[in-house]
């Protein structure tokens, strides 16, 4: 019972911040919002439960607590449903009506089975003294909450080169204290510590994931343009003892024409391709974003102009292989501005981001030029 309060408490806490960081909800959000709502759920179940159960056992209370003990065995499989479903949209899959269908078919059946002891025992029996007991089925409800709690990390196994490597590593733990929490509540009878272990494993994805988003792009993950602004002005206002901070601009070519023929969705996938490709090319402690639209934008630490030239040359390289993958229908070509971000050459940070842009528009124009369309990569630096 302390459990149970403690962990409602938990999310409470959690849900506070949450609201107060959040303005319009993602789709992403919404099931982070989803999986809270059925971790709080089964708490408050588990609660009444065993206040009715445990603390006043009555013969009257019987039906009552037989009916809140099938909703609770019902609403079990909900947190892995939630967990899978916002693994799907941070990787930014479109989920089919066809594969929710077949994804609530596990759910449907545990429900049915659940309620059916109310009149059965298959699950749970509830005797005369409204004292709970496991059934003969019981192990079925344990299969069916295992079976979608450990399809997430399966899924994310094989989308792994889409999420960044922290959102990763977070999404495939998070199941895993909630497992063993589950195997000991199996093991010793009237031990619960399920349910607040999904609490903190809720508690540590907001503070690793949830909370990040507020300066992230909600498609690809990438740091979104108000951070990179923040982190720029940061740099700017830095007096430079020896290397600056480079600052690039990268406009994809012909994006518009890859939504037209394909469709926004293969658009959308292609951003996702550019944003990974970026992250795997740039050095450490480089940041990455996604400026707007088809434009990402990349501030290094201090670079020589030598160096910044061999990152042009490596991303070129990266993104003749990814276009000699065939992983997308159409070869991607970039057209990049880039400058050191130096304060005495401009008068304020505003200035030096429309140089900035003017030169990566430089860049897009000299990319329409027949001798340059060999190049996956045309830049212009700022002078």
């Amino acid at each position: 019972m302390q459990n149970s309060v403690l962990g409602m408490l938990i999310l409470l806490v959690l849900l506070y911040f949450f609201l107060k960081q959040h303005g319009k909800l993602e789709q992403a959000d919404r099931m982070f919002l989803a999986l809270w709502a059925s971790n709080f759920a089964l708490l408050a179940l588990e609660l009444s439960v065993d206040m009715l159960g445990i603390y006043h056992p009555r013969s009257e209370l019987g039906p009552l607590l037989s009916f809140l003990t099938a909703i609770f065995y019902t609403m079990n499989a909900a947190p892995g449903v939630f967990y899978f479903l916002f693994i799907q949209h941070m990787i930014g899959k479109h989920v089919s009506k066809r594969f929710l269908a077949l994804l609530m078919v596990p759910f449907i059946f545990l429900a049915v089975l659940s309620f059916a002891s109310i009149w059965t025992g298959w699950v749970f029996v509830i005797d005369e003294l409204s004292r709970y007991s496991r059934g003969p089925s019981f192990f079925l409800t344990v299969i069916n909450n295992y079976t979608y709690l450990f399809f997430g990390p399966l899924y994310l196994l094989y989308h792994r080169d889409q999420l960044q490597r922290k959102i990763y590593s977070t999404l495939l733990v998070f199941p895993f204290p909630v497992a063993i929490a589950g195997f000991l509540q199996i093991l010793f009878y009237g031990v619960e510590v399920l349910w607040i272990s999904l609490s903190i494993s809720l508690l540590i994805l907001f503070f690793n994931v949830e909370s990040n988003q507020i300066n992230r792009d909600y498609l690809t993950g990438l740091f979104n343009r108000r951070y990179f602004q923040r982190m720029a002005a940061l740099a700017f206002s830095k007096k430079k003892s020896g290397k600056a901070p480079w600052a690039f601009l990268l406009d994809i070519n012909g994006f518009k024409a890859i939504n037209d023929s394909h469709g926004h969705a293969a658009g959308d996938e292609a951003l996702v391709h550019i944003a990974r490709l970026l992250e795997h090319t740039v050095p450490k402690h480089t940041i990455v974003c996604r400026y707007g639209g088809d434009e990402f934008a990349i501030l290094t630490p201090g670079f020589t102009e030598s160096q910044a030239c061999q990152l042009l040359d490596h991303l070129e390289q990266k993104l003749g292989e990814f276009n000699a993958s065939g992983q997308i229908a159409d070869a991607i070509t970039v057209s990049v501005g880039c400058a050191p971000l130096l304060k005495e050459d401009y008068e304020n940070l505003d200035g030096f981001l429309q140089q900035l842009d003017v030169s990566m528009y430089k860049a897009k124009q000299a990319s329409k030029n027949s001798d340059t369309l060999t190049h996956s990569v045309v830049f212009h630096v700022c002078k």
